[in-house]
C-alpha cells in the first residue's frame, strides 16, 4: 500500500523524523537515516517498511519513492505554497495512528488536482473542507439553518458551521462568513481570487478555532491569501 511523505524534521547528524500519511493508521512518525541519495519529496508515493521493537514505539521507516510529485515544488508561487499548507496541516494537526481514511483518499485526489493550474486551488479549498469535517466539526452548508430552503445559501453561522441563506442573513451579514458557489457546486465557473479568498476565510475561522484550537495555522496558507488578496 502505498503512502504519502508529509514532512521531515531534523532530529540528530545522523537521523530526521518524516511524518507519513498513511491509509488504514493515518499519520505515522518514525526515523529515516540521512543518506547520500535523495531522499522522497513531500507529496511523493512512497513504499513503506517500519521496523519498531514495540507498536507504541517511534520505530525506524524506510521510504522507497514510486511515484514522485516534486516537480510540483516548481509550479507557480499559489500553488507551491497550498501544497505546502496542506502538508504541513496534515503533520500537525493529524493525531499519530489513528485512521482517516476518506481524508487519506482526498488528500490523494488533491495532490493530482495539482498538476491542473484550473483545479488546483478549487481542489485545495475542497480539500480543507473535508479536512475540518474528519478533524471533528461538521459543517452543514446543504440546507438554510432558519429557513430550511436549499436555494440561495449565501453565508455560514460562524458559531454552529451551518448555511444560512441570503435573506435570512442580510440583517446579520456583517456577523457571517460568506459562502462561495464552488463550495456547493464544485462545478461552477468562472470561480474567481475573491471566491477562494472567502473559501479559505470559512474554512480558516473553524480550523482555527475547533480543529487547531487557536494554535497558528502554517505560514505558508498565511502566504496563499495574501497572494490571491492581492488579486482580487
Amino acid at each position: 500500500m502505498l503512502t504519502i511523505v508529509l514532512k521531515y524534521r531534523s532530529y540528530s547528524e545522523k537521523q530526521l523524523i518524516s511524518s507519513i500519511f498513511t491509509q488504514h493508521h493515518g499519520r505515522v512518525d518514525g526515523m529515516v537515516m540521512r543518506t547520500k541519495s535523495s531522499l522522497p519529496q513531500p507529496g511523493d508515493f512512497v513504499k513503506l517498511q517500519r521496523k519498531a521493537r514495540l507498536e507504541q514505539h517511534m520505530g525506524t521507516l524506510k521510504l522507497e519513492t514510486k511515484q514522485s510529485h516534486s516537480s510540483l515544488q516548481f509550479c507557480e508561487s499559489t500553488r507551491v505554497y497550498a501544497l505546502k499548507s496542506m502538508f504541513e496541516m496534515l503533520s500537525t494537526l493529524l493525531p499519530e495512528n489513528h485512521p482517516y481514511e476518506k481524508l487519506w483518499q482526498h488528500t490523494n485526489e488533491t495532490i493530482i488536482s495539482f498538476y491542473n493550474f484550473n483545479e488546483a486551488l478549487k481542489a485545495y479549498c475542497l480539500f480543507e473542507i473535508v479536512l475540518v469535517e474528519e478533524l471533528g466539526f461538521g459543517l452543514s452548508l446543504n440546507e438554510c439553518a432558519v429557513t430550511g430552503s436549499t436555494h440561495n445559501l449565501s453565508h455560514v453561522s460562524p458559531k454552529t458551521g451551518r448555511a444560512v441563506c441570503y435573506e435570512a442573513a442580510k440583517p446579520y451579514i456583517t456577523k457571517l462568513l460568506a459562502l462561495p458557489q464552488f463550495l456547493l457546486d464544485p462545478s461552477s465557473n468562472p470561480i474567481t481570487a475573491t471566491d477562494y479568498v472567502q473559501a479559505l476565510q470559512l474554512t480558516g475561522h473553524f480550523l482555527l478555532r475547533h480543529v487547531s484550537h487557536n494554535r497558528p495555522l502554517p505560514i505558508e496558507r498565511s502566504e496563499l491569501l495574501l497572494k490571491l488578496k492581492s488579486k482580487s
